[in-house]
């Protein structure tokens, strides 16, 4: 038979007694510090998600003269600019929807009943071509990367469009002239109604 394990005698179990507490203890204290760790991020998370998206859209007609009409457009999903996901469904998962712009916004109609959305052209503040992963497609795709900002919250949306980089290019061009609220089609328009300063004509 073999030998017996050796027992630890009573005098050792009373020494080893507060260091056994002292790493209960310090076990404890690592569970509550990641247990609150993770409660303050879930916290931080859902105030951001209340900011960007429980943000008032401005009033935008959709029905307003379309400037791009892309139908069945691959939406590849909205995140924070710092890489943070999205929780909202309908803005987070990739989806097929008919996108179109107009001088206010960019609309985009998922499929199968799965809503509106809608980017506000004096909310974006970037619209940049990109090729990058496509779940949808399985490959990486040419896209618009448009960087907008709601809530007080930066995000990053991206689009492919049929028709490849020319309708891209398109909405990308269209966006530029109008994103923010600097305006630089309106800010022509002024320049161009304004009434000419006597004297600031050419010398003669």
């Amino acid at each position: 038979m073999p030998p017996d394990p050796p027992r630890l005698s009573a005098s050792a179990l009373i020494r080893l007694s507060p260091v056994l507490r002292i790493l209960g203890a310090v076990a404890a204290l690592l569970a509550a510090t990641l247990v609150a760790f993770i409660l303050l991020r879930a916290f931080r998370l859902r105030k951001r998600h209340r900011a960007a998206f429980g943000a008032p859209l401005p009033a935008v007609d959709p029905a307003r003269e379309r400037l791009l009409d892309a139908p069945q457009a691959l939406y590849h999903g909205t995140r924070f600019a710092d890489g943070t996901a999205v929780l909202a469904p309908r803005w987070a998962h990739p989806c097929v929807g008919d996108l179109w712009c107009t001088d206010e916004a960019i609309f985009l109609q998922r499929e199968a009943g799965g809503g509106r959305l809608s980017w506000p052209l004096a909310w974006i503040e970037d619209a940049a071509l990109v090729r990058a992963p496509a779940e949808l497609a399985g490959k990486d795709l040419p896209m618009v990367r448009i960087r907008f900002r709601r809530g007080g919250e930066a995000l990053v949306s991206d689009f492919s469009l049929r028709g490849g980089m020319a309708n891209l290019e398109k909405l990308r061009r269209e966006v530029h002239l109008r994103q923010g609220t600097h305006n630089a089609l309106a800010l022509l328009g002024d320049l161009l109604t304004k009434e000419p300063v006597p004297g600031s004509g050419p010398p003669r």
